[in-house]
């Protein structure tokens, strides 16, 4: 009997890991692109913890092979919870369904699990329904962690999510302002999609193909971009992909006055870096 584990899925967190572990070994994923959330959600929630490539990544890490994309729009968002359960049987690769407490669908959300359960009853599938998970009496969930990482709350954030919150993207010609100080940054470019944290200095680990290099990072939400200076790192990196872990929140942005003092600020934030990346 092979189980699918149904959902939104963005953010890939504890809770929505449940459900997926809950499936079994060998289990499918059926999830929406884009994620519901983000094309009805408020402004927040237009910014995903997730974006497509990083979901598909994750779930690749967890050993999940059988991943099925269901399309979200407005045709979608209109479907009847009758017909979507037919929709789901249609699939005919899965013996049952599993899906987390809180799960919706069909027009108006007006679908809840026990009407999945009756629905798909008549096709013969079953529907398996999973608690909530907590963490330290927290619910998890998508909008928490969304809290957590707009307040710099990235310890949090990470416990919510079972890992360290992350983003990936390429890097791009920047000013080269950061090269005149003598501190050299990879500008990373982001989706749009992507939800990066509360704006500032960050202790991070930069993946660049098969290394992980300790770094420093500044934070730009408004621009989608990730300023990382990677200490004794050479080389021409622009089209390249980096992926950016964010461990420690250092400190929000400040107006300056001079380079020196802007230099000292880097300085600074590099040597408080260090420090709390020695402990991983």
């Amino acid at each position: 009997m092979t189980l699918a584990a149904l959902g939104a899925f963005d953010g890939l967190h504890k809770g929505h890991m449940k459900v997926i572990d809950t499936a079994g070994v060998n289990c499918g994923v059926v999830f929406f692109e884009p994620v519901p959330r983000q094309m009805f959600g408020g402004l927040s929630w237009r910014k995903r913890l997730t974006t497509p490539a990083e979901r598909y990544e994750l779930l690749r890490g967890n050993g999940i092979s059988s991943i099925i994309t269901l399309p979200f729009d407005g045709a979608t968002a209109a479907t009847t919870p009758q017909r979507f359960s037919r929709l789901l049987a249609e699939i005919g690769l899965f013996s049952g369904f599993v899906v987390g407490y809180d799960f919706r669908f069909g027009s108006d959300a007006s679908g809840s699990t026990a009407t999945l359960k009756e629905n798909l009853r008549r096709f013969g599938l079953s529907v398996t329904v999973v608690e909530s998970e907590d963490v330290g009496g927290i619910p998890v969930k998508s909008g928490k962690i969304r809290q957590l990482l707009l307040e710099g709350d990235l310890s949090s954030a990470s416990d919510l999510l079972g890992r360290v919150y992350g983003a990936t993207g390429v890097v791009s010609r920047g000013r080269g302002f950061g090269r005149t100080l003598g501190f050299p940054t990879l500008n990373i470019r982001v989706p749009e999609s992507k939800l990066l944290p509360l704006q500032g200095s960050y202790a991070t680990f930069a993946r660049i193909g098969c290394r992980k290099l300790k770094a420093v990072a500044f934070v730009v939400p408004e621009r989608s971009l990730i300023e990382v200076y990677v200490p004794s790192l050479e080389g021409d990196f622009y089209g390249t992909g980096v992926s950016v872990e964010f461990i420690s929140f250092i400190r929000v942005p400040v107006l300056v006055d001079s380079e020196e003092m802007l230099k000292k600020l880097i300085k600074n934030d590099l040597e408080r870096s260090m420090e709390v990346l020695r402990e991983w």
